[in-house]
């Protein structure tokens, strides 16, 4: 049983709404549970493109691969979720 959550870039901004189906930290976020995409157009990156905040133009992490997925593996220190 997940839940959506709001992952905003450390700037403020509000990047995402995105389904979460697990408790714990946010290591990546598969491009097929974004709910709702502020950044634009992330759901349509490919692998190796690096989608950036809107705002203050922090790299959010990289696109790739995951359990053949297609997901935005987040760099840490950029981003803070809540429920």
């Amino acid at each position: 049983m997940g839940q959506i959550i709001k992952i905003k870039c450390n700037c403020g901004e509000l990047l995402f709404k995105y389904f979460k189906d697990k408790k714990g930290k946010l290591i990546k976020c598969y491009l097929d549970e974004i709910r709702e995409d502020y950044v634009g157009g992330v759901r349509e990156m490919k692998d190796g493109d690096i989608p950036k905040c809107p705002k203050c133009g922090k790299e959010l992490g990289v696109i790739t691969m995951v359990h053949g997925r297609p997901a935005l593996k987040i760099k840490q220190s950029t981003i803070s979720m809540r429920t």
